[in-house]
């Protein structure tokens, strides 16, 4: 367990938090009160790793994302703003409108640490016991941070909490005046409480059962937690933190045992091949998923003996736990149960409409593939700790080097592929162009068409693919119109290539390219949007794009990269670089690539969403 310790340093504006992000930024900063005679010395505290500091590691290694803290002695606002920037930082923070206007301070440098903090309106319980109900989340936790002479009342609410109290644990700072320890003492009694002192030394936080008055803050634990040896007031052997923490926050839920639903296509998409993907190597590491199909279910996407058990699982589906929806940004309302909602979206463009805004919004998490993803995101209004990336991955059991081409063309040949449904997005019309440019009917080189596209209009779809009929150089292209049977296929057409190309405006993650990663093709792609996430220019010749523009038709508020002359001549070049090497003979195995598609496994995937969920649970 990592020791977390922030403290601070004096300024005329404000404490800067020691403890950085990873950037090496502050975490937060407290605003200065240096019209009051106790900054200079909680400051003082703070900087020498006093009591706030000690509570911080209680902060940083217990909260989770949905618990609930109330701040009922805020003093200056550090535990406040640790407890909501926190690494696993509660979502809801609430503090005691102990001064309006200092209320304002400690929100606006909340907002500027990119967080949220709320009033109360009272300290009295009658009234706080409402608020918990309203505000803690199901299997949320409940931490309190009071002052000692609010001890006595704080014991009588935490009594009267529903059980299994949600209670995580009071913290107690020092009153300003001496308090007497014997009826905080049975009043912590009465309440099931157990006080312990955190300190922390090379070994790490420890706990130590308290037998007397402490000296400073203390913590107050439901005693429950303690076994008779290591938690009996005459005990005066301290217990390692890490052997107690765990039992501090009971899991109602783990993804990796309990399980969780899946709801999301299993068809021959994008969307459909992730969500068979996903739903079996999470099935593989023994995660009971219940599955809810979007639409019908294709079993020969993947060999999953499995599948049939993750649909009769909607029988008994956990109702607490998370609901992943695998489905478009605009498509998010309906989950299962009543557990965290939580979004896995894939998209193309940098602006949300209003509606996806409001879908994404409702979420207690948002999964998406790439680091570009994520910040469009953020970008858009999302809050930064809600979104999570979880790269897609690709099946090299399918995808390898060794495949058996299906289709074997003239030796002499330089076959370029390009996969992917026939839109203007993914640029075929501009790949069609430049190949004409690069190269002449006399060249000895093929363009192959993967390019079927349900979602158009025959005469559309006919409409579209006229000018690659036309060209000039029509007998060196191929279009393949018809849906593959199976990913097999899809390999074995793909086996044949000796260079992808993916000219793409924008992509949401591009499946075929790290599918042909996998096998050791050659790619030109374009440097833009979430397939930077895999592609570099050490595993493919990247074609960089122009300034953003508005998308054709103005149906939607987004843009993406331009394509103008530029982008068209680098095209241009890096097809005769590749028809060049080949015909020198110098060979187009891509073991950057190979190398790239190990480390980007489903069974990563999987753990990626796993890990996701149990900050959300």
């Amino acid at each position: 367990m990592s020791r977390m310790i922030l403290s601070t340093h004096r300024s005329d504006v404000a404490a800067e938090s020691v403890q950085r992000h990873e950037d090496g930024t502050a975490r937060f900063c407290v605003p200065a009160a240096l019209d009051d005679p106790a900054w200079a010395h909680a400051a003082d505290q703070e900087s020498d790793h006093g009591v706030q500091s000690e509570i911080r590691v209680f902060l940083d290694e217990q909260l989770e994302a949905g618990d609930l803290v109330l701040d009922l002695a805020p003093g200056f606002g550090f535990v406040a703003l640790s407890a909501a920037t926190a690494p696993h930082g509660a979502a809801t923070v609430l503090v005691a409108e102990f001064d309006a206007s200092r209320l304002a301070l400690l929100a606006d440098a909340a907002t500027a640490a990119g967080v949220e903090l709320g009033g109360l309106s009272s300290t009295r319980w009658d009234s706080l016991s409402a608020v918990i109900a309203n505000q803690l989340p199901a299997h949320g936790r409940l931490f309190v941070h009071l002052a000692t002479h609010q001890v006595a009342e704080a014991c009588r609410g935490v009594a009267a909490l529903p059980q299994p109290s949600p209670l995580l644990a009071l913290c107690v700072s020092p009153s300003d005046v001496p308090t007497d320890w014997s009826p905080i003492a049975h009043a912590l009694g009465e309440a099931g409480l157990r006080a312990c002192g955190l300190v922390a030394n090379d070994e790490g936080p420890m706990l130590v059962p308290l037998a007397e008055a402490p000296l400073g803050a203390f913590f107050a634990l439901p005693d429950a937690l303690f076994s008779p040896e290591e938690g009996s007031a005459q005990s005066e052997t301290p217990i390692v933190a890490e052997e107690i923490f765990p039992t501090i926050r009971p899991v109602a839920w783990k993804a990796a045992k309990t399980g969780f639903s899946l709801i999301g296509p299993h068809s021959r998409t994008g969307y459909g091949v992730t969500g068979a993907n996903l739903l079996r190597a999470l099935q593989e590491k023994g995660v009971p998923v219940a599955f809810f199909p979007i639409g019908g279910v294709d079993p020969t996407l993947t060999a999953n003996p499995l599948l049939p058990a993750a649909l009769q699982a909607q029988d008994n589906f956990p109702v607490d736990a998370p609901s992943v929806r695998l489905a478009q940004q605009f498509d998010l309302a309906l989950h299962a149960g009543r557990g965290a909602r939580v979004a896995f979206t894939i998209f193309e463009t940098d602006v949300f409409t209003s509606r996806e805004r409001h879908h994404l919004r409702m979420q207690d998490a948002v999964l998406v593939c790439s680091p570009w993803a994520r910040e469009v995101c953020v970008a858009n209004g999302l809050a930064p700790s809600a979104v999570h990336v979880v790269p897609l991955g690709v099946d090299r059991e399918i995808y390898h080097p060794g495949v058996v081409p299906r289709q074997r063309w003239q030796a002499d040949e330089t076959v370029f592929m390009q996969v992917g449904k026939l839109e203007s997005r993914k640029g075929q019309l501009d790949l069609l162009r430049a190949f004409e440019a690069a190269f002449t009917p006399g060249d000895r080189v093929r363009l192959v068409l993967i390019c079927h596209n349900p979602f158009l209009r025959k005469d559309h779809f006919e409409a579209a693919l006229a000018p690659f009929r036309t060209s000039v150089m029509a007998r060196h292209i191929t279009l393949h119109l018809t849906e593959l049977a199976t990913s097999r296929d899809v390999a074995a057409m793909m086996a044949a290539a000796d260079c992808g190309v993916f000219p793409s405006r924008a992509e949401g993650w591009n499946l075929e390219a790290l599918e042909m990663l996998a096998m050791g093709k050659a790619l030109i792609v374009s440097n833009a949007t979430a397939h930077t996430a895999f592609l570099t220019s050490a595993n493919a010749r990247l074609i960089e794009m122009g300034p953003p523009e508005r998308l054709a038709g103005g149906q939607h508020p987004g843009s993406w990269p331009s394509w103008t002359g530029a982008q068209h001549e680098q095209l241009v070049h890096h097809l005769r670089a590749v028809h060049a090497e080949r015909r020198a003979g110098t060979g187009l195995r891509n073991d950057a690539g190979i190398e790239t598609a190990m480390r980007h496994s489903w069974a990563a995937s999987a753990e990626a969403v796993l890990q996701a969920l149990e900050t959300v649970s």
